[in-house]
């Protein structure tokens, strides 16, 4: 009797240690949550360019508006350090061209007389001169007139002739100190006086720059 009460005992242990063992092993298994893999994707990277403003040599009211849109649109690109003064860089302009009425800015989009020593390249040379015979150089042909704004802008800011022009723009000298530095770019003697006049009464307090 004693022997049936001991097997009874533990056959009622083992049963409650099974069901207690199957609950734990069940809230185990509804305690574990799937897998969460989170993926980030990086967004694409978009490169804005904004287009190059095209000058309009139709009359001098449109060059001259037109050629500033081209040159803030080369300034957004440069650091302030290498900014040539609008006023001498369009009064520059406006005396190479005839405020863009010239043959060598429609047919050849250089507004400021810049030549190319480079025979291989595209050039032009006065109408009354033989465009085929190559003189040891010519006027340089653009593929726009904002391609000669930016090479004139480089040539202030690296040709020696011009170093004494970045000395003064560095000490924010003014605008018509720094035209008397450009004695250089033209063969004419009255150059310099010529750019302060075109800048004192065709620029200033006319257009705003």
């Amino acid at each position: 009797m004693k022997a049936i009460n001991l097997f009874c005992n533990a056959a009622i242990i083992l049963g409650v240690y099974l069901l207690v063992f199957s609950e734990v092993k069940q809230v185990e298994v509804a305690e574990q949550k799937p897998l969460e893999i989170t993926i980030q994707v990086q967004p694409e990277k978009v490169s804005y360019s904004l287009s190059e403003p095209k000058i309009d040599t139709t009359n001098k009211d449109t060059f001259v508006i037109t050629l500033n849109q081209c040159v803030d649109h080369i300034y957004s690109q440069l650091p302030q350090s290498q900014h040539i003064p609008k006023q001498i860089l369009i009064a520059q302009a406006a005396l190479e061209t005839g405020w863009g009425s010239s043959r060598f800015a429609n047919e050849g989009n250089n507004l400021f007389g810049i030549r190319t020593f480079n025979k291989d390249s595209k050039w032009l040379l006065p109408i009354t001169w033989d465009q085929n015979k190559w003189i040891g150089w010519g006027v340089k042909v653009y593929e726009s007139k904002c391609d000669s704004v930016k090479d004139y802008i480089r040539i202030l800011n690296t040709v020696f002739a011009y170093e004494k022009f970045r000395e003064l723009r560095n000490q924010n000298a003014d605008v018509y100190a720094l035209v008397d530095t450009l004695e250089q770019y033209a063969t004419k003697d009255s150059y310099t006086e010529l750019v302060k006049k075109v800048i004192k009464y065709n620029i200033e307090g006319v257009y705003e720059l």
